[in-house]
């Protein structure tokens, strides 16, 4: 979450009077979190009920805005920064966010800290990861070209020859030795080219290896989605941004979160319905959106889905393995949910072609908790040296959903008891995302030290690296890493090492308990082997408004090797795709009582003027009638669509194609064209009967 969320109260319905109750009431901490989570389970749908489903799902195609990195100076300073319109008054930082109520949470982290001693599973050995390049990226002076931002949320791509690391509210750009292609340059001043693209905020970033492009992200003020794509494998050369609707002025749009699939870039999100004076949880929700097209430049398709109410902040998986030959070639993209909001249960979702069949099933929830041995709670806030003042650990959400040889991995902080009192901890899991069956699991964690926020990444070896923030009374907030190789004993992570050490107490103008952040990231290269962790640490920038930095590591694994060179992708533009565009508009009037209406029906061909099923034909009326109507076309390439109820005083009515879409297929409106010579194919006049 970011400064648009601050002005608003986020109340969550999701637990009841009742499981507070339970929470306040218990007489001891393990049967309170087992009482507590039976409660929640019985208050919540059950597993798969999609409460929107009676619901139109928003569907449609976007257009893309071409923007050149050229054209954006870096540094601008964005007015609409955080700091600045927090002493304008305009945000109240005193707010409670979260996904629960601030009762509830305050009930949830006092039960943390009664949680039982667990099983917590660690070995001391010397880490085996080597580090490689490292180098500072940015922090809190160079978020907002001059103003400030708090939390970061730090996350980064890292391609062939280029790393593009992302902060609230700005990105910056490196070769492989950590020299600054771009500088430090605001979301807000390169996605505004798209008028859309306003209130930027929970940025994300990517690196499609299976077709060489970067992906870079951003909420835009809780109602769009803007996605920007890189015109070629150089992020620092062109792109196109598309802005896809995703809240409303009623439905907030949050803690958006993406991942590279086959047909799809997949993005998951929270939904908040809001009123003029707060805000309540309302559904889960995740989307896809048409990667072929958007490569291509052309307007691009998106769908979305509701998630059942037990769910929140579902992460899509990310696709890894194309240089390996491991890429799944087929099947559905799979995602992982937080599930009755009780750092417990997590459940896998699967989707189908969501551009045709559309199928969404649920695949199974896996107990977390069981499956490690280890009691978890909510993330309590963590201390650090030098200082009274607290940073938040924010709560269990899922922090990732990574693919590799079959396989999905996940992390999540937890609070957890390693035997000496309750502490913040990381937890992990190898996840067969088909079955639903945890493979491997494990929490690591030490006595009166805090780790929060990791993030995790699998080489092509399927060994495992984790970056995170580690705080204590007795060191600043710093970043450290870990890891395990595929031989380990199961459960276990190897030794951590630091990576950078924090050099003053945090604080910042938000007030203590500061927040730190909702995520950070680790990625691996396309060669397979190289993992990347962008993490963030308490950095002396000379002023107490804003103390955050973010550093930037390489690791790889002695033992794990590339094998063969990795291959650059050498397309600049996506490989040929199908083409396809109007064969014919046929038009007809029929009487309708004292009205008439108006019906068109289309025929789609595809490059070799054959007729083409499962296209989505939309468009627009004018002249006698308004409005938009849009129909997918059967077995023989045709749909048609109906305006009803036109005027007897309206001679004609005008029906104009504006988009066609299907999933691998590019619309060529160039190619349109009518046999019988009643329109052009693209625009046809339907005649009053």
């Amino acid at each position: 979450m970011s400064s648009p969320q601050i002005r608003r109260i986020l109340i969550v319905a999701l637990l009841l009077f009742a499981g507070v109750w339970l929470v306040l009431a218990t007489t001891g901490p393990a049967s309170e979190v087992s009482g507590r989570q039976l409660a929640m389970q019985m208050l919540a749908p059950a597993v798969g009920d999609d409460r929107a489903a009676a619901e139109a799902e928003p569907a449609g195609v976007v257009a893309p805005v071409a923007v050149s990195l050229a054209d954006v100076p870096p540094g601008v300073y964005d007015p609409n920064n955080q700091y600045d319109r927090w002493q304008r008054g305009e945000i109240d930082l005193d707010e409670h966010e979260g996904i629960v109520s601030e009762a509830e949470l305050a009930a949830l982290q006092e039960a943390a800290l009664r949680l039982p001693p667990g099983n917590v599973q660690r070995v001391e050995a010397l880490t085996s990861l080597m580090p490689g390049a490292s180098f500072d990226s940015l922090d809190y002076l160079e978020c907002c070209g001059g103003g400030g931002n708090v939390p970061p949320d730090p996350e980064l791509a890292v391609g062939p020859n280029h790393v593009v690391a992302v902060v609230n509210v700005a990105f910056e750009m490196y070769d492989k030795n950590g020299n600054t292609l771009v500088p430090p340059t605001t979301f807000q001043s390169f996605m505004g080219f798209n008028a859309n693209c306003q209130g930027v905020f929970d940025p994300n970033a990517l690196y499609d290896e299976q077709s060489g492009r970067f992906i870079m992200a951003v909420d835009a003020d809780g109602s769009y989605y803007c996605v920007a794509v890189s015109q070629t494998g150089d992020p620092t050369g062109a792109w196109n941004v598309y802005a896809f609707p995703t809240g409303s002025s009623t439905n907030f749009f949050d803690y958006p979160h993406a991942g590279v699939g086959n047909a799809a870039i997949y993005m998951g999100g929270n939904i908040f319905q809001c009123s003029i004076v707060s805000c309540t949880f309302k559904e889960a929700r995740v989307w896809a959106f048409d990667k072929a097209a958007m490569y291509a430049a052309s307007p691009a398709a998106y769908v979305s889905r509701a998630l059942a109410l037990s769910e929140d902040t579902p992460q899509p998986l990310n696709l890894h393995g194309w240089n390996q030959g491991t890429w799944p070639a087929s099947g559905p993209h799979y995602f992982f949910t937080e599930t009755n909001y009780n750092g417990a249960t997590y459940t896998v979702l699967a989707w189908s072609d969501p551009f045709g069949a559309n199928s969404f099933t649920t695949v199974g929830t896996v107990d977390l908790v069981t499956v490690t041995g280890v009691t978890a709670g909510m993330p309590v806030d963590a201390p650090q040296a030098t200082s009274t003042a607290k940073v938040q650990a924010n709560d269990f959400r899922p922090q990732d959903f990574e693919y590799r040889n079959s396989y999905a991995w996940s992390a999540q902080t937890i609070a957890c008891n390693p035997g000496g009192g309750t502490v913040d901890c990381i937890r992990w899991a190898q996840i067969d995302p088909a079955t639903a069956a945890v493979v491997n699991a494990g929490v690591y964690a030490s006595n009166g030290e805090y780790r929060f926020f990791g993030d995790l990444a699998v080489n092509h070896c399927d060994d495992m690296a984790v970056g995170y923030t580690k705080s204590s009374t007795s060191i600043y907030p710093s970043v450290w890493y870990t890891g395990r190789e595929h031989t380990d004993p199961a459960g276990t992570l190897q030794a951590e090492a630091q990576l950078k050490a924090g050099e003053v107490y945090y604080t910042a103008f938000d007030g203590a308990p500061h927040r730190w952040g909702d995520y950070t990231e680790m990625t691996i290269a396309p060669d397979g082997v190289t993992f990347w962790y962008l993490g963030e640490y308490s950095k002396n920038t000379g002023t107490t408004t804003g103390r955050w930095g973010t550093t930037i590591g390489s690791f790889s694994y002695p033992n794990c090797t590339a094998g063969t060179p990795e291959p650059t992708p050498t397309a600049t533009t996506p490989p040929p795709s199908n083409t396809m565009h109007v064969g014919d508009l046929d038009g007809v009037g029929t009487p309708s009582g004292r009205k008439w209406n108006a019906t068109v029906t289309i025929t789609v061909h595809d490059q070799n003027d054959n007729p083409l099923a499962g296209a989505t034909v939309s468009g627009n009326w004018s002249g006698g009638a308004s409005g938009s109507s849009t129909c997918t076309t059967n077995s023989s390439g045709q749909c048609s669509v109906t305006k009803t109820n036109i005027q007897q005083s309206k001679p004609s009515a005008t029906f104009t194609v504006t988009s066609v879409v299907k999933s691998s297929y590019t619309y060529n409106p160039a190619g349109n064209h009518d046999p019988d010579g009643d329109s052009n194919g693209t625009v046809i006049v339907v005649y009053r009967p």
